[in-house]
């Protein structure tokens, strides 16, 4: 006996589709809604926190255009390019905050409960945010590796022009300042003046390089006294109550009044030039300091870098500066990830107070990142684990723990 003619299996089928159809409407709505949360966060984690770390760069923008005459259009145009360089930190942070400020906000209205107890899946509250996510990974992989090498190369050809027409030589009180193959250090500034007080030069020489070989970057004045040359490499130190400081287009030149320079020659540490004089000037050409700015390796591309290490090897010079500029391209791109598996669980459990919560839940995972990354950047650096590998540590211990969370949140 036949249960169904064929026109109710037609309207059957015409309701399980119509049904299907609102289900499919109402899971789109629902991402949409979940996506439109997030993303208002996100963008408001992106500001704050980049606001925060270009903060520091903002009182060096201004002593520019105070101090230094600089131009307020090409200091402008500086700071805009800047900008770029922190969005590779201020993303991956903004990933975590926006996930737990929306999710916490939409966990302290009870929607998650009224969500989960109309069947909806753990997958498909989760699904939206780690595909959006990825996106943001994706474009950090094209922004880290090409677009910010080219702004931050771009913005050395700026600051280049600049060092160039008028170069930048600023001294706090007990610091040290490197310029070139010297450090310098001042108890007392003044900068109206340009006068030091209590100042100690250093500089390393080799015997291709001697301080005290004629045309070198310091010459010996009149009033000087002359030293003989060492053959190895020399550490010298200059140290005087009163030196005074002018700034020329190629170049810085410092005038010491009546100090001494010591000579140490590291073969036979137990023999020292001392030499006392009345006047020594030391002159310190900028050419050498703005091309070691030019090369840096946040401004080269990726494959620049891999050709610079690739040949540095075959010459066995450390390329630890470049593998960690290149690597850390990749961790942080894939750091928003990484964070999202681990902050999306939390996010949905956080309960009531969600909204208060999420905010220092979402600083203590940023810091706790950041600090195991420090270490293991450091443990590479020094070469006790190749840097290749020990870098990924913080991304693979953050992914494992969001793994463990979310099953553990889908068996719940």
């Amino acid at each position: 006996m036949k249960l169904f003619t064929t026109e109710h299996r037609t309207k059957i089928g015409f309701y399980d589709r119509h049904l299907s159809q609102v289900i499919v409407n109402m899971i789109k709505k629902l991402h949409l809604y979940l996506l439109k949360e997030f993303f208002g966060s996100f963008v408001l984690g992106v500001i704050v926190f980049s606001v925060l770390l270009i903060l520091n760069l903002v009182f060096d923008i201004a002593d520019f255009i105070i101090s230094r005459g600089i131009g307020f259009l090409s200091v402008l145009q500086m700071f805009a390019l800047s900008i770029p360089k922190f969005l590779t930190l201020a993303i991956p942070m903004s990933v975590v905050f926006g996930i737990l400020l929306s999710y916490g906000k939409i966990s302290a209205d009870n929607e998650f409960t009224a969500m989960k107890s109309s069947g909806v899946s753990y997958t498909t509250l989760t699904m939206p945010i780690i595909i959006f996510v990825c996106i943001i990974s994706c474009f950090l992989m094209f922004f880290n590796h090409f677009l910010a090498p080219a702004i931050n190369s771009r913005y050395m050809t700026i600051f280049e022009e600049i060092m160039m027409q008028k170069p930048l030589v600023k001294f706090n009180e007990k610091s040290t300042i490197n310029l070139g193959s010297y450090s310098l250090y001042a108890d007392r500034v003044n900068n109206e003046g340009n006068v030091l007080y209590g100042v100690s030069a250093y500089v390393f020489t080799g015997k291709d390089n001697n301080i005290f070989n004629k045309g070198t970057a310091l010459n010996v004045k009149r009033g000087a006294k002359s030293i003989s040359p060492q053959n190895n490499q020399e550490k010298c130190r200059i140290t005087a109550p009163l030196a005074t400081l002018k700034v020329y287009s190629d170049g810085v030149q410092f005038t010491f009044y009546k100090g001494c320079l010591q000579n140490v020659d590291p073969s036979n540490m137990n023999e020292m030039t001392h030499v006392t004089f009345k006047t020594f000037v030391v002159f310190i050409p900028l050419a050498d300091v703005i091309k070691k700015y030019a090369l840096n390796p946040d401004s080269m591309q990726s494959h620049e870098l891999l050709k610079i290490i690739k040949e540095y090897k075959k010459q066995k010079v450390s390329t630890i500066e470049y593998e960690r500029e290149l690597w850390i391209r990749w961790i942080f791109a894939f750091a928003p990830l990484a964070l999202s598996l681990i902050t999306l669980p939390i996010g949905i459990m956080i309960g009531k107070n969600g909204k208060a919560i999420g905010f220092v839940i979402s600083l203590i995972i940023i810091l706790i990142y950041y600090a195991l990354f420090m270490l293991t950047l450091n443990l590479g650096e020094k070469e006790y684990i190749p840097l290749k590998i020990i870098v990924w540590t913080p991304n693979v211990v953050i992914t494992a723990l969001g793994i463990y969370l979310l099953r553990r949140m889908v068996k719940k």
